[in-house]
């Protein structure tokens, strides 16, 4: 952003702001929230832990906070209502008010404008994908704006079914697996020039971004951040008990640029992006690739990342 600096157009930022779970309630008259004896905050004469609040005040805090700081830049800003494809080359920066998982939402239609997330909620978020609080989001701007900061490029998940490209990246994982969670998957694993069917509750497809998430949950290995292969990891393969039969070969592992891909032997079986964002239907002789070819998303992060 350093060069365009003096050029209003090309300095206009989308901010999008993450909707908390108090707003999401208070949404429907009937789901409103309220503060009960003790503190709780209740719903339907259920408590949740007053923690519901708290998020929820300091979120409001970041979006004002993050507001001021844009005008006090000049940076013309646009929040959108929803979310819809980002056209590259339409804002020179998108900025997140969240966490994780906003950043997840707002990833499926980002292409290559840069993104700076600010944890909206540090006290009840982790905020692995975001580059600061509220607090320093002045600072961590200028420096931007400066050119004195530059993206991280994170590999993409490009999933390929029946020869067509599904229109959103997986910037975490894929999880293949039967639409019911307590159901058998079933399927045929490729990688490479070697196959395998199976029996399992899925298989976990997953970046470097995604790596200590639910892959690393499940056993699987944390990558560093700019490494571009997939990882894959079979979880609750089928116990090979019988005599005589023989142990998966192909439990685990990492793929370069061609990826990894499946049969599918399922009649309800799904595609499953960054968890529940998005579902992919994935019937009985269905084929799909993963690969990690899809554009990256440019993502500022800490500098320890």
């Amino acid at each position: 952003m350093g060069s365009t600096r003096n050029s209003a157009s090309q300095r206009r930022i989308l901010l999008w702001n993450k909707l908390s779970l108090y707003e999401m309630f208070s949404k429907r008259p009937s789901d409103r929230l309220r503060i009960g004896p003790g503190g709780w905050v209740e719903r339907a004469g259920s408590a949740v832990p007053e923690k519901v609040r708290t998020s929820h005040e300091e979120t409001l805090r970041s979006r004002e906070t993050v507001r001021s700081v844009l005008a006090e830049f000049g940076l013309p800003y646009t929040e959108p209502h929803r979310l819809r494809r980002i056209p590259d080359g339409r804002f020179a920066l998108v900025v997140v008010v969240g966490g994780d998982g906003t950043v997840l939402d707002v990833a499926r239609w980002v292409g290559s404008t840069p993104v700076l997330a600010v944890n909206s909620s540090p006290s009840t978020s982790v905020g692995h994908f975001c580059r600061t609080v509220a607090g320093g989001f002045r600072e961590v701007l200028a420096a931007i704006l400066a050119a004195q900061e530059t993206p991280t490029p994170l590999a993409r998940i490009e999933v390929v079914v029946d020869g067509r490209t599904h229109p959103h990246p997986a910037l975490n994982d894929v999880l293949v697996a039967h639409r019911v969670p307590a159901a058998t998957s079933r399927y045929i694993l490729h990688v490479g020039s070697d196959q395998e069917e199976q029996k399992s509750s899925g298989v976990w497809v997953s970046t470097a971004a995604g790596g200590s998430g639910a892959i690393a949950s499940a056993g699987g290995e944390r990558m560093d951040l700019r490494d571009t292969r997939l990882q894959f990891l079979v979880r609750e393969p089928f116990s090979q008990s019988t005599p005589g039969a023989r142990p998966y070969r192909l439990l685990r592992g990492f793929v370069g640029p061609d990826g990894v891909s499946f049969t599918s032997r399922m009649v309800y079986g799904g595609l499953y992006l960054d968890g529940r964002r998005v579902a992919v239907p994935f019937g009985y002789g269905s084929f799909a690739t993963l690969r990690p070819t899809a554009a990256p998303l440019n993502l500022y992060l800490p500098p320890a990342r």
